[in-house]
């Protein structure tokens, strides 16, 4: 089974308001439940190191393995093959898979059940959603919150997952962008699970990217307009996960690599504001005036950013004010509109 879904972090005002709003709504299902995860690995991680996320979840007694595989994402939209079979007991069985038939792992299930072991967990509450928005299409909201506990140490779950159950992509996004009068959401490139490995220290921490990847970009040659506005796009989220990975803690203890991260948006959005043309191209009137708008919006926001880095010399506040800058509603509502560009 593939999943398909995007999902967004937030905060508890905006969860309260999307509650709000998803009350005017006619559910076909509406429940809340307690979700205990325990993520296994072998010794040598062989998982983690295939991109997989191997599980067992525990809601109301009843358990469920899971095993996701890398997939792929479109434009901060995740699609992955996901594997669950019940169980009776909270410990894997990983002979389960055997009949998934298209499922091919490099080592047999047996040589992998000998060495897995626990290496986090994610404890968080639940409230499930389903509803159709027309056209048939019908889709599933999940409302995460708790956390990730790896040894001694722990990190917040605060998410929304948007999941298609049936019909249109397209519909789905339209529907997300409903409520994107409210700040405070950004898209979550990075899963539980890859946030899980680097907490429990089995993936590396976060490295900071370097201007030679959008050297890379400008010495791209592209035949079509709508190429190069996709691989402006595709840097754009490659930047955002970066941010969203990246200890920024750890980050604003340097000024250069502070300077270097905000010198990062602020070469893309010079860049996108002199290139209006790409948008003029290729959307309608009103959607490149749109788009056109937001991107002079954040470029002035990023200049104030840099006048304030200068002036006050104070790391942890401007690091703050870039996302929150990439946490509104109208930067959120953007990359959206260019998601559904890519999968026309």
């Amino acid at each position: 089974m593939q999943e398909i879904e995007l999902k967004l972090t937030t905060n508890q005002e905006v969860i309260n308001s999307l509650k709000q709003e998803l009350s005017h709504f006619r559910l076909l299902k509406h429940y809340q439940a307690s979700s205990q995860n325990c993520y296994f690995d072998t010794e040598d991680h062989f998982f983690s190191q295939q991109k997989m996320g191997l599980r067992v979840r525990n809601e109301g007694g009843v358990y469920t393995m899971t095993l996701k595989t890398a997939g792929t994402t479109q434009g901060g939209l995740h699609m992955r093959p996901e594997y669950n079979v019940c169980l009776s007991q909270p410990q894997p069985d990983l002979k389960l898979f055997d009949q998934f038939s298209e499922l091919a792992l490099a080592r047999s299930y047996a040589e992998l059940q000998c060495s897995l072991q626990p290496i986090f967990h994610t404890d968080f509450q639940r409230e499930y959603y389903l509803l159709e928005t027309g056209n048939g299409t019908q889709l599933e909201i999940a409302i995460d919150q708790g956390e990730i506990k790896a040894n001694n140490a722990k990190t917040p779950i605060c998410e929304i997952e948007f999941e298609l159950k049936s019909g249109k992509v397209a519909d789905m996004l339209n529907f997300v962008q409903h409520f994107l009068f409210l700040d405070g959401m950004r898209l979550g490139q990075v899963s539980k699970a890859e946030r899980g490995y680097r907490l429990a220290g089995v993936a590396p921490k976060a490295a900071l990217m370097t201007i030679d990847e959008w050297r890379q970009f400008l010495e791209q040659r592209f035949t079509s307009t709508a190429q190069q506005v996709n691989a402006l796009f595709q840097y754009e989220l490659k930047l955002l996960k970066n941010l969203e990975k990246l200890d920024l803690d750890r980050i604003s203890q340097s000024q250069a690599e502070t300077t270097a991260l905000i010198g990062l948006f602020f070469t893309l959005y010079q860049y996108s504001c002199e290139q209006e043309a790409l948008f003029t191209q290729l959307l309608d009137e009103e959607s490149s005036t749109e788009m056109i708008e937001i991107n002079l919006f954040v470029y002035q926001q990023i200049r104030k950013i840099i006048a304030q880095h200068v002036e006050q010399q104070d790391n942890h506040i401007v690091l703050k004010r870039l996302v929150e800058l990439t946490s509104q509603g109208r930067y959120l509502q953007k990359m959206i509109n260019l998601l559904k560009m890519t999968l026309k």
